[in-house]
């Protein structure tokens, strides 16, 4: 019973440890000295292929869509990725009243190595051991994370300045999907914070 109770609570608290581990905004900045409020956001995703590009765009345009911020994807206004730079973007949203560029940098994965001590049922007490009493042993067990990143900034058109700054992490997404969708909804939930993004639309 007493071996039982001990993997009930060794299960117990890797179940914590995995809730903890998600999807968060670990380091943002915003320009204090910002007071407009915009209101049409286009997405720009500087991937290395044009698959990529559509697919980061989609994603977080469906976040901003939620949260009712008007937006759109740069890939339609854009279709030429090739040699893609400030003043085919500039060009590209002349005349039109995009007021705000949401640009997504390349996405960044880093894997660390952690150490954790378990215990292992029916190996003998390493002390008075010939007693013959049997106990859990401990034991070491490597871990391996993998972390997904991905920074974002956000330029108001007039003057193309940059506003806010955030960096997002994705700590051991099942998929990409999962950790695309997961960042996109923390990067546009500390934008709406900021309230430097006016919602014109009700989030369905």
């Amino acid at each position: 019973m007493r071996k039982r109770l001990r993997w009930v609570y060794l299960v117990a608290s890797l179940l914590l440890l995995a809730s903890c581990a998600g999807t968060k905004v670990v380091d943002q900045w915003a320009d204090p000295g910002f007071e407009e409020s915009l209101q049409n956001v286009m997405v720009l995703s500087l991937n290395q292929s044009e698959k990529s590009r559509r697919f980061f765009e989609d994603n977080f345009l469906k976040a901003l869509k939620h949260s009712g911020i008007r937006s759109s994807v740069s890939y339609k206004l854009l279709p030429d990725y090739v040699d893609l730079n400030k003043a085919k973007v500039k060009a590209a949203i002349a005349g039109s009243d995009i007021d705000a560029v949401l640009v997504l940098r390349e996405v960044k994965i880093t894997r660390n190595e952690t150490y954790r001590q378990v215990e292992a049922p029916g190996a003998r007490d390493n002390f008075y051991h010939y007693v013959g009493s049997y106990g859990a042993a401990s034991a070491v067990e490597t871990v391996e994370d993998t972390v997904v990143h991905l920074e974002s900034n956000l330029y108001a058109v007039t003057g193309a300045q940059l506003i806010w700054s955030g960096k997002a992490e994705s700590e051991n997404p099942k998929d990409r999907q999962t950790a695309v969708n997961a960042m996109a909804e923390k990067i546009v939930e500390a934008l709406v914070r900021t309230g430097f993004i006016r919602k014109t639309a009700e989030s369905p």
